[in-house]
């Protein structure tokens, strides 16, 4: 699939229906040279990248052990920690724009030399937040000079590689609508054994979020819509039954479903087409919550260093 970066919204060429998983269909009439210009067109895709780097915090567990207030610019390998995820992101061959949503610009500018020169890029923007973290993304979505399709991602994904965001971007460029990343459990396990994630228990599969979602046309921003509406109920459980019926949450805890019939399922309630992209890479799903997720990616980026002066 591929569209002008300049149109505000791309055509839906390949949906299967506005309420279910998209696939890719190539139809067996079409020529192998039809195939292989629908291959190189969506190479030829380029998306403007959402980074979400927070909000003022006091009670932020891994920034309050550096006495800051924003865990976006914790010292990280001596670098501050949003500026893994914005490199992996400036070096992607998928990314075009850079819209980083913070509310302490003068501090993100004045961190230090270096994140300021990264900073001057033309194609970098920054915004300030709005009330929720979905409406911070509808916000960025909404901009003026904002170009389709989008990727979103998080400042704490301090082990984000270029190599990760081509892989999702690839795999997303080909579909319509909503798409989240990630990792399955085995992955996960046979790279990094000690690392504990939260996994969502699948018929087929246990997955970790990889923190990566893309959205590839406007049907997909109905999910911002759905989510910023609960937010405000998100200490009454019952409402979150009530929205995705209780047969989909019991099956969804038992197992009953495969990754493709629960995004199905998912798709009819948030009127969207929703699909997953399984990434290989452990670290898609390292990001860092905890003090102990920050001393994990501290040895990740230490031995990664030590490779790459090696090499």
């Amino acid at each position: 699939m591929c569209w002008d970066s300049t149109r505000q919204h791309p055509p839906r060429d390949f949906t299967m229906g506005s309420n279910t998983v998209n696939t890719i269909v190539t139809d067996n009439m079409k020529t192998n040279n039809d195939a292989n210009q629908l291959e190189k067109s969506h190479k030829n895709v380029r998306f403007t990248a959402i980074l979400l780097a927070g909000s003022r915090s006091t009670n932020d567990s891994v920034a309050s052990i550096f006495g800051k207030t924003y865990k976006a610019l914790v010292p990280l390998v001596g670098r501050p920690m949003i500026a893994y995820a914005l490199d992996a992101l400036k070096r992607s061959s998928f990314i075009n724009d850079i819209i980083i949503v913070f509310d302490g610009k003068d501090e993100l500018l004045n961190e230090n030399n270096d994140l300021k020169a990264a900073l001057s890029d033309d194609r970098i923007s920054i915004i300030g937040p709005a009330s929720s973290i979905c409406a911070s993304v509808k916000k960025a979505i909404d901009q003026p000079t904002s170009k389709w399709p989008f990727l979103v991602t998080t400042a704490d994904h301090a082990l984000l590689k270029p190599e990760i965001v081509d892989k999702f971007c690839d795999q997303v460029s080909k579909i319509d609508g909503l798409s989240v990343g990630f990792v399955e459990k085995q992955s996960i396990v046979a790279m990094h054994p000690s690392s504990k994630r939260t996994y969502l228990p699948f018929k087929n599969a246990s997955l970790s979020g990889a923190n990566l979602f893309g959205f590839t046309d406007k049907e997909a921003v109905n999910v911002l819509d759905f989510w910023v509406a609960f937010e405000s109920k998100r200490k009454t459980p019952w409402r979150l039954f009530q929205a995705f019926g209780f047969i989909n949450l019991i099956g969804l805890m038992l197992r009953r479903f495969d990754v493709k019939s629960a995004f199905r399922r998912a798709s009819m309630v948030l009127n969207v087409n929703a699909h997953a992209v399984i990434l290989e890479d452990a670290e898609a799903a390292i990001d860092v919550d905890t003090p102990k997720d920050y001393m994990q990616v501290t040895s990740i980026l230490e031995m990664r260093q030590q490779e790459s002066q090696t090499s």
